[in-house]
């Protein structure tokens, strides 16, 4: 559920960004500029009548504390659902290991000269000498 709440939010700042980019388009700061004056000229003041300003600005202020609360919270929320998940490094030992931490303690150490063999294997017989192949003698190099 916690994870569906999250990407729902998700969806939310994205829709909240959207309408801060949208409003913040609509504003003009003179007569001939802003997206209400490219959509037809005089869009915000049809929709929110003359004090389109008044409204407009306090809609930016408005959406734009909306998506910095939703940030954070999304931030705190995928922080925290990410620090309780564990990865096999930091995860507790189970009944296995510690009996096998105890049998590889057991083992004594063998001398370098003596191979070690697996207990499950059978011994393999010792391979049999290489014999040397002789070699032609190098040819001398004439002398300049």
């Amino acid at each position: 559920m916690k994870d569906f709440l999250l990407y729902a939010s998700v969806v939310i700042l994205f829709l909240v960004c959207v309408l801060v980019v949208l409003i913040i388009l609509m504003q003009r700061p003179s007569a001939n500029a802003g997206m209400g004056s490219a959509l037809g000229g005089g869009a915000a003041e049809s929709v929110f009548g003359g004090e389109s300003a008044n409204v407009l600005s306090k809609l930016t202020t408005t959406l734009t504390v909306l998506l910095f609360i939703l940030s954070f919270g999304l931030y705190l929320g995928f922080v925290g659902r990410a620090s309780k998940t564990t990865s096999a490094l930091t995860a507790a030992p189970t009944a296995a290991a510690p009996a096998a931490a105890t049998a590889a303690a057991k083992v004594t150490p063998t001398p370098a000269s003596t191979p070690i063999v697996p207990a499950s294997t059978a011994p393999v017989a010792p391979a049999a000498p290489a014999t040397k192949v002789p070699t032609a003698p190098a040819a001398p190099v004439p002398a300049k």
